[in-house]
């Protein structure tokens, strides 16, 4: 029984991810690619209808796709079957968005938060929000998982070990939060969030590795291997901004000097452009004002796009070197200047790499201001329903709270919500 359960809950896994990521299919197409009988579609796929799951839409298709007594049907994701909270911790504010079951952004609201706020504080602030979410008429009983981001150091397992810029250490900020929410709950870092956003949202952009740097006060950075993040033994790896670029220049937010963050950050910015260093509120509005300004003409905005573009291109030649990824996405505040240095960086990225290495697709994450809340809202999506999280012996039995070997025939139906959350499973 126990395997008969796993199988179905494996299926349909399979079944959501297929028709997320390739749109509405007949019974008959899922059947042929996921190699399984009609028999099984038809069955398991009247359950997911059952639990709002899925959908039956119109569609045109040939005769030969039609099955018997269901011409023309096809199934998709039904896009208010399930929602998630993601979460952005940020200085002062908190951004959070409601993202469906199809991945799709249904709400986005910015709120304001103390500047050093306890951890209780802000697990009571986020916790807020969500309860005026899931007391809506439209989202009620469906808001099954919260995925939190913070521009810190995060273990695998959601531990947060250093948060600067709240003073946060050591701090098990799940816990806080699972217990103000009752919902299961990820944590993560922002550029790691950031970038497992920008791919999951875009399944037609999927590659098999993609490298993410987050360039705005730092520089983040994040790796995602056939839909899994790369992280290294502890889940603190990938801190890409630190590599060096070969130039000492100004001191990073590690202690170093050298580091790519320094040279491609908004104070970097700054320094190219007016010759000093930023105030704080100076640094929200600086890449617009840069971008405007190279708009017109202004010689100084252009030599300091060109002076991120270059900086910036000499740290992925390096990432290139090394990961050899299908794309390279960039996010961040900067996305205003990034976009007129994109041109400049892909030019000078193709002449520097190892001959003979693949050129990767250079792109402007799509997500914009809120490209970290979605990005925790799909790490919590993932964990509840994507078939690349499924572990056996892992994932399935922390889900469903059993031990090895327990039948699990009585858990079959158990609810989304009641999914315990595992961020370790995204670990490569």
């Amino acid at each position: 029984m126990a395997d008969q359960t796993l199988a179905k809950f494996v299926n349909q896994r399979r079944i959501l991810t297929l028709l997320r990521t390739r749109g509405a299919l007949s019974r008959a197409e899922l059947s042929r690619s996921l190699g399984l009988t009609q028999a099984t579609i038809s069955r398991l796929t009247s359950q997911m209808i059952k639990r709002g799951h899925l959908r039956e839409v119109k569609a045109a298709m040939p005769g030969k796709e039609r099955e018997p007594g269901r011409p023309g049907i096809a199934l998709e994701v039904d896009p208010v079957g399930a929602y998630f909270v993601g979460v952005e911790i940020g200085v002062s504010t908190l951004r959070i968005v409601l993202l469906d079951l199809s991945a799709n952004v249904a709400e986005a609201v910015e709120t304001k938060l103390a500047s050093k706020p306890t951890p209780q504080l802000a697990a009571d602030a986020i916790a807020t929000t969500i309860k005026r979410f899931a007391e809506k008429a439209s989202y009620r009983g469906r808001v099954v998982g919260v995925g939190v981001t913070v521009p810190g150091l995060v273990t695998s397992e959601g531990f947060i070990v250093n948060l600067p810029i709240l003073g946060w250490k050591n701090t098990d900020f799940r816990s806080y939060l699972m217990s103000a929410t009752d919902l299961p709950v990820t944590i993560e870092n922002n550029a790691n969030a950031a970038a497992f956003g920008a791919v999951y949202t875009q399944p037609g952009l999927v590659a098999p590795y993609t490298v993410f740097l987050k360039l705005g006060t730092g520089c983040g950075g994040a790796a995602i291997v056939n839909g899994r993040l790369l992280r290294g033994v502890d889940g603190t790896g990938l801190e890409l901004g630190h590599i060096h670029v070969g130039e000492m220049g100004a001191v990073c937010s590690c202690g170093q000097r050298g580091c790519l963050e320094t040279w491609v950050n908004l104070a970097a910015l700054s320094r190219a452009w007016t010759g000093e260093e930023p105030g704080p509120v100076d640094l929200n509005l600086l890449p617009d004002e840069v971008a405007s300004a190279c708009d017109r003409g202004d010689a100084r905005a252009i030599g300091a796009t060109s002076s991120i573009a270059q900086h910036l291109a000499t740290g992925l030649v390096s990432l290139i070197n090394v990961f050899n990824p299908a794309q390279v996405v960039l996010g961040g505040a900067m996305i205003p200047v990034l976009r007129r240095a994109l041109a400049e960086v892909k030019a000078s990225v193709a002449t520097r790499i190892i001959p003979g290495t693949r050129m990767p697709d250079i792109l402007i994450s799509p997500l914009g201001a809120y490209e970290c809340a979605i990005g925790a809202a799909c790490i919590s999506h993932h964990v509840s329903f994507d078939i690349s999280n499924v572990e056996i012996g892992g994932v399935f039995e922390e889900t469903y709270r059993v031990s090895p070997g327990t039948s699990l025939t009585s858990k079959a139906d158990m609810p989304a919500r009641e999914a315990a959350s595992n961020p370790s499973s995204l670990s490569s």
